[in-house]
């Protein structure tokens, strides 16, 4: 009786702490946390009450009191890392300090995780030592903190052949997706190619992109630098659809497409053309053009330049773009509007051989036009091109050149004809179109580089008006290692590993030395 008495309280003690880790850990109500906090709570009044006559007698002594001051002290700091444990899982704060936000979400994903509405569900067929299953685990678990929505579980197809036979998995590292009754499936463990997936599963209408072909414009199939096929693979992965479009001899562009896209046209359009182009526009369609110096193209011209977006006959000029792009044709773009397609854009971007690109100051048919991307105050337009082509010289001329910032892109939008939308296929009641004076910075050479790519995809994303698609896109993965002189390794190793152990040791001997020493 007197051995129970004693670990009574103890036990009570003990069981109410377990109970409260168990909470502060699986934030839970059930009998996981409510069993031991009971047994505690009967164990700690039962020990209370056998021990209330003892503990009269004894609470006089130093001893005792001492006891239960290291008890008191003991249960006080239980106490607060529960409360910690507790208000920290509820409550929760992640910081990412690495330079390419490594372990955050882009803005891309996370708008579109905002507007998923139904469970979206991912099967991963991993065995425990599958190359790449943490990774896909803790990419998961940010997508799982952004949306509710987000359901996922791990499947090894060894142990469980029977799931694996009904998605007819056929390798280790399968990862299936799914949502309202589709499915696809991937190998790749990044964040581009899980958010693209959710895409497709969650989205059912495929916009379509045609690109106009017949006037020498670049291909969406050519891999060689100059082609634009990284284009078409970038398009494909957000869902779209991608097809050429000869538009010779058309008299309405087909129903079908979402956005016209003239990248790079070395001969001009036919009267015909542009006059199905401008139908195509008054109807609420929506217009791509990526032009290029030189060249003389008065329909198409004409066609942009009733949209309140007027084209230089220049070539822009980079002094710094010499430093950074290797040649001072190639303008560099580090100044962005507040427009949609551009706002919060903090990325350079790189335009090799461009015109300059300007609004109207009145245009007309109620056109809204503004300069979207700008070079800075260290570029001009050169207008004697035939020095730059000749001679390989030019110089700013203040009467014939026109002065930094150059604008390079400009967006228009023009109400559409509302008798043609209400009985048409278009979903707006605006027009809206984006000119570039450069196509090479949307090319397999230079897609990738800088702020580029998210440019041209933030455009498509407007024209197509899917707002959510407008972003910063998932990043490559950037491991940078730590690298260290000799000495800052010597202070790494000497300063936490024999230092800091040392100097713990040192006053623990010092105190037990005079602990010893004192009467």
């Amino acid at each position: 009786m007197e051995l129970f008495r004693k670990i009574l309280g103890p036990l009570g003690l003990a069981l109410i702490l377990i109970g409260g880790v168990i909470y502060g850990i699986f934030y839970t109500s059930g009998s996981r946390a409510v069993i031991p906090l009971l047994l505690g709570l009967v164990c700690t009044i039962a020990a209370v009450t056998l021990n209330l006559r003892s503990s009269r007698s004894e609470a006089s002594r130093r001893s005792t009191r001492l006891g239960l001051n290291a008890g008191a002290s003991i249960v006080f700091f239980a106490a607060i890392l529960i409360f910690l444990q507790t208000f920290s899982t509820r409550y929760n704060a992640r910081f990412d300090t690495t330079s390419n936000r490594r372990f955050s979400l882009a803005r891309q994903t996370e708008n579109i995780l905002a507007d998923l509405e139904r469970e979206i569900r991912f099967t991963c067929f991993f065995k425990e030592t599958t190359t790449g299953k943490k990774e896909l685990e803790d990419l998961l678990k940010e997508y799982r903190n952004s949306s509710s929505f987000i359901v996922y579980q791990f499947v090894d197809p060894d142990k469980d052949p029977v799931a694996a036979r009904r998605y007819e998995i056929q390798s280790y590292g399968t990862i299936v997706v799914e949502s309202g009754g589709l499915q696809e499936k991937i190998h790749e463990i990044s964040e581009g190619e899980i958010t693209n997936t959710i895409l497709k599963v969650t989205r059912t209408d495929r916009k379509k992109i045609c690109f106009v072909t017949g006037h020498g414009e670049k291909s969406i199939d050519d891999t060689d630098p100059e082609g634009i096929n990284k284009l078409k693979e970038a398009i494909l992965a957000e869902n779209y659809e991608v097809e050429e479009l000869l538009a010779m001899g058309e008299e309405d562009i087909p129903v079908d497409c979402e956005i016209l896209v003239v990248a790079a046209a070395e001969k001009d359009l036919f009267p015909s053309e542009r006059a199905a182009i401008a139908r195509y526009l008054s109807e609420g369609g929506a217009l791509l053009v990526l032009l290029e110096p030189i060249l003389a193209l008065p329909e198409l011209y004409g066609l942009v330049e009733e949209r309140g977006i007027t084209i230089g006959d220049d070539v822009v000029i980079d002094r710094f773009g010499r430093v950074l792009a290797g040649n001072f044709l190639t303008p560099i773009v580090n100044q962005y509007s507040a427009h949609p397609i551009t706002e919060g854009f903090a990325h350079a971007s790189f335009f090799p051989q461009a015109r300059s690109i300007g609004t109207r100051e009145n245009p007309e048919g109620g056109a809204a036009v503004e300069i979207i991307a700008s070079t800075g105050e260290s570029a001009y337009a050169e207008t004697d091109i035939d020095a730059i082509l000749e001679e390989g010289k030019t110089q700013f001329e203040g009467e014939k050149d026109l002065a930094g910032p150059v604008g390079l892109a400009a967006v228009s939008t023009i109400p559409a004809d509302t008798n043609a939308v209400n009985g048409s296929r278009r979903r707006g009641l605006n027009s809206r179109a984006v000119v570039f004076g450069d196509s090479d910075f949307a090319s397999n050479s230079y897609l990738d580089l800088g702020g580029n790519k998210d440019l041209i995809m933030n455009t498509i994303g407007w024209l197509a008006e899917e707002e959510d698609l407008i972003a910063i896109r998932p990043k490559d993965e950037l491991t940078q290692p730590v690298m260290l002189t000799a000495r800052q390794g010597r202070i790494v190793f000497w300063l936490p590993v024999v230092l800091l152990p040392a100097a713990a040791g040192a006053a623990g001997i010092a105190v037990a030395v005079r602990r010893k020493r004192s009467p």
